[in-house]
């Protein structure tokens, strides 16, 4: 094993094509990467910025790598601050313990910086590294839940809001953000227009099934092998639950798993009273500079509504 001195970030390099890339990933993950989905989630642009690359080289080799991707968050008063992601943060099995995602970490809030970020965000789980190190950096972290099926989910063949299938269309993100204004008003991950919506939410790397539930809620499930995510979620916050509800009932009758990812503090008890399981995460925030840790600090206490598929 060579030592720390030989180790070199490379930013954006060449030769680090969607089939090497997947297949570093899958290594990494020990799940498989397709190379539609290295470049979704790697090589997709947003409003027209790219996204980096960063590799950590020892000597001759690759032994980690993340994906910085460049987005919109706007906080209850209005502002749209420009944050970036880091995704996909993968280290090779045989070298992890030996601080290779804190250090793309710092380079990560380091070339956001460069590019006027106001933050780096992360999703992490409580019982894992990469929140650790956002922890020993300073981060905020701003509790989230990630929701999965888990046995049979109670009363699944009494739900009460009928699904059919849907077109989306180019209304679907405007009716979502009158009511995100409240009340509360919330923070979300913003869309300057509908076609980065649609990147984000509609044109992803799996099959994407466009539904509308009851007489308010639309939403958008990708099906990703055997599990129904429920990626976007809009509609009258009355019929809110009941249509969670109705959707992983359908995914239990197609034998099929259910997951979402949220970040609404009145969802957690709610799912666990139709069975399903809330695993709590945080959705990290790293200032990409001192001068703005009070603003990201502050964002602990902000009402966040983040839907799954803003994630990544």
């Amino acid at each position: 094993m060579s030592g720390d001195r030989e180790l070199r970030l490379l930013v954006n390099p060449e030769g680090l094509d969607a089939d090497v890339g997947a297949d570093f990933l899958t290594r990494c993950f020990g799940t498989p990467w397709s190379e539609a989905m290295y470049r979704w989630y790697m090589q997709r642009p947003f409003g027209g910025e790219a996204p980096d690359r960063l590799v950590l080289m020892d000597g001759e080799r690759v032994v980690a790598c993340c994906g910085i991707v460049y987005r919109l968050a706007r906080t209850p008063d209005g502002t749209a601050h420009r944050i970036s992601v880091i995704v996909a943060g993968g280290t090779l099995p045989g070298e992890r313990g030996r601080g290779f995602f804190e250090r793309l970490l710092r380079a990560t809030a380091a070339r956001s910086a460069l590019r006027g970020r106001t933050a780096v965000f992360g999703f992490a789980v409580p019982d894992k590294s990469s929140a650790r190190c956002f922890q020993r950096l300073g981060a905020t972290g701003i509790a989230s839940a990630y929701i999965v099926s888990h046995g049979l989910l109670r009363d699944a063949g009494r739900s009460s809001l009928r699904i059919c299938r849907a077109t989306v269309t180019a209304r679907w993100p405007a009716r979502a953000a009158a009511h995100q204004h409240g009340p509360p008003p919330r923070a979300v991950f913003h869309y300057p227009d509908p076609g980065a919506w649609t990147s984000q939410m509609v044109d992803r790397p799996h099959p994407v099934e466009p539904l509308r539930i009851g007489s308010t809620c639309r939403a958008l499930i990708e099906c990703v092998g055997d599990t129904d995510r429920l990626q976007w979620l809009d509609g009258d916050p009355r019929e809110r639950l009941p249509a969670i509800h109705a959707i992983a009932a359908q995914a239990q009758r197609r034998g099929r798993h259910f997951f979402m990812y949220s970040t609404r503090r009145d969802d957690v008890e709610s799912v666990r009273r139709l069975g399903l399981v809330a695993r709590p995460g945080y959705l990290m925030a790293l200032a990409a500079e001192a001068r703005h840790e009070p603003t990201v600090r502050g964002w602990e206490a902000l009402a966040w509504d983040l839907q799954s598929g803003d994630r990544m």
